[in-house]
């Protein structure tokens, strides 16, 4: 069957192009998403099994020290006594570390919380944390986890940055059955790494909590 030809002017062209590209952009990004979304269930599943074995063994509550050093010449080290406590959160699928600091005569102070889970389809360890006195600040994690489970090193970022050092690398690893020790890399202004902080653990006198399964 003809059809009358309907002559179009420039405006009409430039909607229909602008439809036309809006259209195809929209594609684009549903297709995206899909394969983006299509991870390998198997692969899934290995990632979670493999963080739940990683992080099972850190859940109770642990007696730690923590050394900071503001410059790679480290004069000046500032120690500060922590207990930290592991456990499972938002059904089992997110390990959250509670920090808290030791005062004076043994009292103790919330001072800071972090969220660790697991990409599945990379096997990182990803985590956010944040601390009590700087609200404003923020801490990724973007860890790869080692094949015996028992040392993860990765990139770690603090925003806003600090105008002395600026965080790049952690790697943290069981130094013997009970103790863990986490190093914390950060570059000087001059562009050299140096040690910024380091945080050994012992886990403490009390029995461990629930996977939260």
């Amino acid at each position: 069957m003809n059809q009358p030809v309907v002559a179009m002017d420039r405006t009409d062209i430039r909607a229909a192009r602008g439809r036309f590209l809006r259209g195809g952009l929209l594609a684009l990004l549903l297709s995206a998403t899909g394969v983006a979304g299509a991870v390998d269930p198997r692969m899934a599943q290995d990632s979670r099994q493999a963080f739940k074995s990683f992080a099972q063994p850190l859940v109770g509550t642990w007696d730690c020290n923590l050394r900071t050093w503001d410059d790679r010449f480290h004069e000046r080290m500032v120690e500060t006594v922590q207990k930290r406590r592991f456990e499972w959160v938002l059904k089992g699928n997110f390990l959250q570390e509670t920090i808290f600091a030791v005062l004076r005569g043994g009292d103790t102070a919330h001072v800071g919380i972090t969220l660790l889970s697991v990409d599945p389809e990379t096997m990182h360890v990803l985590g956010s944390g944040f601390e009590a006195t700087t609200p404003d600040r923020r801490m990724t994690l973007d860890a790869e986890l080692a094949p015996d489970l028992r040392h993860l090193s990765g990139k770690v970022e603090i925003t806003p940055q600090s105008e002395n050092a600026r965080a790049e690398r952690l790697d943290w690893q069981w130094i013997e059955d009970g103790r863990t020790r986490s190093r914390l890399y950060s570059r000087a202004p001059n562009g050299r790494e140096f040690l910024n902080q380091e945080l050994i653990c012992k886990r403490a006198s009390e029995a461990p909590a629930g996977t939260g399964d």
